[in-house]
């Protein structure tokens, strides 16, 4: 089968005119009809274009003694196209603007301009809402929060400059790269190209024998060389990349499922904001949309761009609406700076005799209250909550001989969780964090507290000049170890050389009597 007879039935077989092809390959569509007639052959740079418009090799479309083209399927997708749309996008852009003359240049720039300004404006409520929330979750020392909310602060980021980067693109090439008036220009910058290459091949040159003589410029070959290795290096790193985002998207779509299922236990206790109950669906939604595309991507794979398109901006709708419900609900909400109130804390008191030595550890997380009636005796008052911290005091801590501390330990405590989960039904959240605090107190005269913090100055100053010591002693210790080290390397060094002096005596006392035996022969 011969190159016109198959450019014709590839070209029905793909649904295209002959006007269509011609748009594609920029050419006219009097230069494809002389190719299907068999009167001319197009170049080399056309032939490539047309495989990759058929998916066909060059060697099925041009050699013809081939006569079934085997034709990839169109279910698989590679990832060469992407890379191959963003390269040819580059091209025409860069051969748009060597048309372009300097007051089209200017508009060009002055209107892609505007159209940033105007959408990067809309970028202003998203930053005020995170600087809002960022306040609020500052406060709290909760990490599934914080971890929620930052994925949650990369998810709408991705979904803004996706959204930003496609409209720009978009108004881009419908003000510009499909505009007729500069398309026309790029036509009669092609056509006489076109015109001087028709005569170059004729098939009745091959039918001779004759290959048809294909004209391509050097330095043509060095740019194809140099963008397919881009293409490669870019391929790569691409693909590296999917790999690393495809990771901790898989995580946050297991802590999304988790989440719902969470959401549907808190809605059978009582527990329903719409906004989490609506929310969790549409991040579901779009986090497998992002992992559909990237995984396509990654092995690639050719999906329905339509139905993901249609998926990705439901989920993206959906988000943006739930948010804003969210911001409804946060505004129902009473945050309480303190733990719960029906929760009681348990006090205890000590006594301790007032001496010349006594201070308290932790003294500046503890507060001091002045009591006239307490001379010799200093009262302490530490208040916790039992079932969620242990307070424990250091052994003799009840002898005035011995300093006084007190620290707690952190219990876990399920009983909590029906607390959380009624406090949330009521659209009320506390510290919780404060039911692992102990609030210590301490009661004495004035003169005493003044004695007590200076005690507590005097070993904190003590205590300094101890670690001092305890690190100058660490270096001069290891000082001393060293030099230990080294003496005895030197030692082991002066017994060799001892060693080696001993052995020259000895050849020096035999040299000696040698010389001594030939002045005897001599005499």
């Amino acid at each position: 089968m011969s190159f016109n007879e198959k450019l014709q039935k590839l070209r029905k077989q793909n649904g295209l005119s002959q006007e269509g092809l011609a748009d594609l390959l920029d050419v006219t569509r009097q230069s494809v009809s002389k190719w299907e007639s068999g009167t001319t052959y197009p170049e080399m740079d056309k032939l490539l274009f047309m495989c990759k418009i058929f998916k066909c090799s060059l060697e099925d479309l041009t050699n013809d003694e081939i006569v079934d083209i085997k034709i990839e399927d169109k279910k698989k997708s590679n990832i060469y196209t992407f890379i191959d749309s963003i390269i040819e996008f580059i091209k025409e852009t860069i051969d748009l603007l060597k048309l372009m003359n300097k007051k089209e240049i200017e508009c060009c720039f002055v209107t892609m301009g505007i159209t940033s300004i105007i959408l990067l404006l809309f970028r202003f409520p998203i930053i005020h809402i995170n600087n809002l929330l960022d306040q609020m979750i500052i406060t709290t020392t909760n990490h599934f929060f914080k971890f929620s909310y930052h994925m949650l602060h990369f998810i709408v980021s991705c979904s803004y400059w996706s959204l930003f980067l496609v409209i720009f693109t978009y108004i881009f090439k419908s003000n510009f790269l499909n505009n007729p008036k500069y398309k026309n220009k790029i036509k009669q910058e092609v056509q006489p190209k076109e015109e001087l290459s028709t005569h170059e091949s004729n098939p009745q040159e091959r039918v001779q024998g004759k290959e048809p003589v294909i004209s391509i410029k050097s330095t043509t070959n060095r740019i194809d060389n140099l963008f397919r290795f881009l293409e490669h290096t870019v391929m790569f790193f691409l693909k590296t990349l999917i790999c690393m985002i495809i990771i901790p998207i898989l995580f946050l779509l297991f802590f999304l499922c988790a989440g719902l299922f969470i959401t549907l236990y808190l809605l059978f206790k009582g527990v329903f904001y719409i906004s989490v109950f609506i929310g969790i669906p549409f991040a579901i939604l779009f986090t497998l949309t992002i992992l559909e595309i990237l995984i396509c991507f990654l092995i690639n794979r050719k999906t329905s761009e339509k139905r993901l398109m249609i998926t990705f901006l439901v989920s993206v709708i959906g988000l943006g609406g739930t948010f804003g419900i969210f911001l409804l609900d946060l505004s129902s909400i009473h945050f309480h700076e303190e733990a719960p109130i029906e929760i009681d804390q348990k006090t205890v008191e000590f006594e301790y005799e007032m001496t010349d030595t006594l201070y308290f550890l932790y003294s500046q997380m503890a507060e001091y209250k002045v009591d006239p009636n307490l001379q010799n005796t200093v009262k302490v008052k530490a208040g916790y909550y039992e079932d969620y911290t242990e307070l424990l005091l250091a052994e003799g801590s009840n002898s005035s001989s011995r300093p006084y501390y007190g620290k707690h330990d952190t219990i876990w405590n399920s009983q909590l969780i029906p607390i959380i989960i009624r406090d949330l039904a009521k659209r009320n959240i506390y510290d919780y964090s404060k039911l692992n605090e102990v609030n210590i107190t301490i009661y004495a005269s004035e003169e005493n507290i003044q004695k007590l913090e200076q005690n507590y100055q005097k070993e904190m100053e003590g205590m300094h000049i101890r670690e001092e010591q305890y690190i100058n002693n660490s270096y001069y210790e290891d000082r001393i170890r060293e030099l230990e080290r080294e003496k005895r390397i030197l030692e082991e060094d002066k017994q060799t050389l001892n060693s080696q002096v001993d052995t020259l005596n000895l050849q020096i006392e035999e040299y000696q009597n040698l010389l001594n035996q030939l002045k005897e022969i001599l005499e």
